[in-house]
């Protein structure tokens, strides 16, 4: 019984040195430009694509939570992959990205998270979260950028790739 016990120990030892949380920060799909009036504009033919591809590349991924600004734009380029995860998508401030950052990683520790952002916002999320930025500035045109942090304890790593 011991011998038990002490194996179930070492194994919830290991198991809780070796957590690690997964973060992935994507910026919105190619948005619908041929109303330039919009100021909320839905995902383009193109977009809507892009969307079905990022969960295709993510489909491996468990995730526990989806965070998108309150545009359609980004909550559309997430929602396959929440529909997928069966997790809703949850509106934050990208002014906040800070506060943002401090809430998943207690929420969230030791479990995968997506967010969706901007252009102008997503390498200050990845900076919020300890990551160096990779570059100092997203085109306007590129929308293929996909950055996966991974934090334990506390070391933080960043997987730049293109999807």
């Amino acid at each position: 019984m011991k011998k038990l016990i002490f194996i179930f120990l070492l194994i919830l030892s290991c198991t809780m040195q070796s957590q690690q949380t997964h973060i992935y920060i994507v910026r919105h799909a190619e948005k619908d430009i041929s109303d330039k009036t919009n100021t909320n504009p839905d995902l383009s033919k193109p977009g809507k694509q892009r969307a079905e591809k990022l969960l295709s590349v993510l489909k491996k991924v468990k995730f526990s939570a989806a965070y998108s600004t309150p545009y359609k734009r980004t909550q559309q380029t997430l929602k396959p992959i929440a529909e997928y995860n069966a997790v809703e998508i949850t509106d934050y401030d990208p002014k906040n990205n800070q506060q943002l950052a401090e809430e998943i990683l207690n929420i969230y520790s030791g479990k995968n998270v997506i967010i969706a952002g901007h252009s102008n916002t997503i390498l200050e999320m990845v900076k919020a979260f300890g990551a160096k930025k990779p570059f100092e500035e997203i085109s306007e045109d590129d929308y293929s950028n996909l950055f996966h942090i991974i934090i334990e304890k506390d070391k933080v790593n960043l997987e730049s790739s293109k999807y």
